[in-house]
């Protein structure tokens, strides 16, 4: 007997027939990638157009947002200027007629007569037994924020009268900037420096040369500072406003502390004396046109803009 012979056998299970054959099963992967490729092509253009079209209304935006903004620059700049803003106003300097105002920019014209005081008093300059006390003023009617302020055009008077190139540098002289209201009963300061409007210049200083000019009026201790000078400058300075404005500073003080009369060009292309009349030219023979003082006649001599009383120290300019 077989030891085999108890064992169970398990019939063997038929094989698995294989899943039928689909007619056209060998064409549909083919198909599907053909497909996927075209897609991939048309989503392909249409990212690239959607991405043209993206920038070009970026683009167009920023060209409309620049040309806004130049036309705004340019309608600010001219509004301020109240006139040409295109560069070209000091090229033009050469077209105006001596003594004539420059472009540049607004100021008031008219005036109230009327006064608040600027700055900060008890500053002294210089050491001279020649004192002259001053008090700054600014006319009512004056838009002074367009150039710094009351206080900033105080500073200038003052900075000007403390620097050794102006009359301080002359040791007989000295200077102090005083609140009217801490003086002794009675007593009043020894100049009024204004800045003052074309109305109430010409009114104080009078218009017989028939352009904008500043002035001393002595009677009152007035110096009496235009402020379409202070603003627009003159000729001969080439739009150097800083130079200018010390020059009308210097010029006019010497007249309040003294010094009466103009002096010409005494030597062609030298500096010209702080007492020429520079806001109208440099030149002898135009200033006589307007001006006609003996001084000037017959002498054609033509200096520099010169804003200082000393401009190489005191030893060196006297």
């Amino acid at each position: 007997m077989s030891s085999g012979s108890n064992v169970k056998r398990h019939p063997i299970p038929p094989a698995r027939k294989s899943a039928p054959e689909i007619p056209g099963a060998d064409m549909r992967q083919p198909e599907r990638g053909r497909f996927s490729f075209r897609g991939v092509i048309l989503i392909t253009v249409a990212f690239v157009l959607v991405t043209l079209l993206v920038m070009y209304s970026i683009l167009h935006g920023l060209g409309d947002e620049e040309d806004t903004q130049a036309t705004g620059e340019v309608a600010v700049t001219s509004s301020d200027d109240g006139g040409s803003s295109n560069g070209s106003e000091i090229g033009d300097y050469e077209d105006l007629k001596f003594g004539s105002l420059p472009p540049g920019g607004k100021y008031t014209k008219k005036g109230s007569g009327k006064f608040r005081t600027a700055g900060e008093p008890g500053k002294t300059f210089g050491k001279g037994k020649k004192k002259f006390t001053y008090v700054v003023e600014v006319e009512t009617t004056l838009k002074s924020s367009a150039y710094g302020g009351d206080d900033a055009f105080a500073a200038m008077v003052d900075a000007t009268l403390a620097n050794p190139k102006s009359w301080v540098g002359d040791p007989q002289y000295s200077f102090q900037h005083v609140d009217e209201k801490k003086l002794p009963k009675g007593k009043k300061p020894d100049m009024r420096i204004q800045l003052t409007s074309p109305e109430t210049t010409a009114a104080t200083c009078g218009d017989s040369y028939g352009i904008e000019t500043s002035c001393n009026f002595p009677g009152e201790g007035r110096v009496v500072l235009n402020e379409a000078r202070w603003v627009r400058g003159a000729i001969p300075f080439e739009g150097d406003l800083g130079a200018y404005r010390q020059y009308m500073i210097n010029h006019e003080v010497g007249h309040g502390i003294g010094h009466k009369a103009h002096v010409p060009c005494s030597k062609d292309g030298a500096l010209a004396p702080i007492m020429m009349q520079q806001t109208i030219s440099l030149n002898n023979a135009e200033i006589y046109k307007i001006n006609p003082d003996k001084a000037f006649k017959d002498n054609p001599n033509t200096c520099k803009a010169n804003p200082w009383v000393f401009p190489f120290g005191y030893k060196n300019s006297k």
